[in-house]
C-alpha cells in the first residue's frame, strides 16, 4: 500500500448488519478550534441517500457502500482499516479495528509503530 492511500473493508458481518440502502459512515469530529486536526473518529450507519447528500463526505471506491469524512483522509494515510458490527444486548453496532484513542494519537503523530507510515 502507497503512503497517501488507505484501504478500507467491510467484513461479512458488518455487511449483514446494514440495512437495505444503508452505508457506513467513517466520520471525523473536530474537538479544538485552536489545531484544525484535533477530533475524534466515529462509525455509524445512515441512509445512503443521506450520505451522498453530506458535504464532506466522499464513498470510497470498491462495492462495500463506505463513506469517509475528507478531515479524516490524512490520519488514516497508509493503513488498512477492518470496520465489523457487534451485537450487545439485541443492538448492532460497528466498531473498526483503529485504536480507541484514534483520534488523540493521529494529531499527537504517537499512533503505534505498525500503523503509522
Amino acid at each position: 500500500m502507497k503512503e497517501h492511500e488507505f484501504d478500507v473493508r467491510m467484513t461479512p458481518a458488518a455487511r449483514d448488519a446494514l440495512r437495505p440502502g444503508e452505508a457506513l459512515v467513517l466520520d471525523w469530529h473536530r474537538m479544538a478550534v485552536c489545531c484544525a486536526g484535533a477530533g475524534e473518529a466515529s462509525l455509524y450507519a445512515m441512509k445512503e441517500e443521506g450520505a451522498r447528500k453530506r458535504k464532506g463526505l466522499v464513498r470510497l471506491k470498491g462495492e462495500a457502500p463506505i463513506y469517509a469524512a475528507r478531515a479524516i483522509f490524512p490520519h488514516l494515510a497508509g493503513r488498512p482499516v477492518v470496520l465489523d458490527s457487534k451485537k450487545t444486548l439485541g443492538f448492532r453496532r460497528f466498531v473498526s479495528d483503529l485504536p480507541g484513542d484514534f483520534g488523540l494519537r493521529a494529531v499527537m503523530g504517537r499512533l503505534p509503530e505498525q500503523t503509522a507510515r
